[in-house]
């Protein structure tokens, strides 16, 4: 019976760890890429994005000012500025992070 407590208990933990490290509902907001663009070494394309955060206010993300803005402006060649990574090992929308559980990812929906 101690053993399948502990067993539960454990498979609680890790789901509870999965779902922490999602992107939270609601999302951010919308973001519109007006032109093809790199970053790194995932291109863009022009439209509407849907950014969703992980531990980062969305007021840093969003905006002419925010992170993605920013990381759209970098330049083709020009790495993210630190501690910023491209998650590219990621599945699904493009990713990025500076650890686990702090980071956003922008999903385009439309041209």
């Amino acid at each position: 019976m101690m053993r399948c407590t502990l067993v539960i208990a454990m498979a609680a933990i890790i789901l509870a760890d999965a779902v922490s490290a999602q992107p939270q509902s609601p999302s951010c907001g919308r973001f519109e890429v007006l032109e093809d663009t790199m970053v790194e070494t995932r291109l863009f394309r022009k439209g509407t994005y849907v950014i969703h955060s992980i531990g980062v206010p969305c007021e840093e993300v969003l905006g002419a000012d925010g992170l993605f803005a920013r990381f759209l402006g970098l330049g083709d060649d020009a790495p993210l500025p630190e501690p910023w990574k491209s998650l590219t090992e990621a599945v699904g929308a493009p990713k990025f992070a500076t650890s686990a559980g702090y980071g956003f990812r922008a999903q385009r929906i439309s041209d």
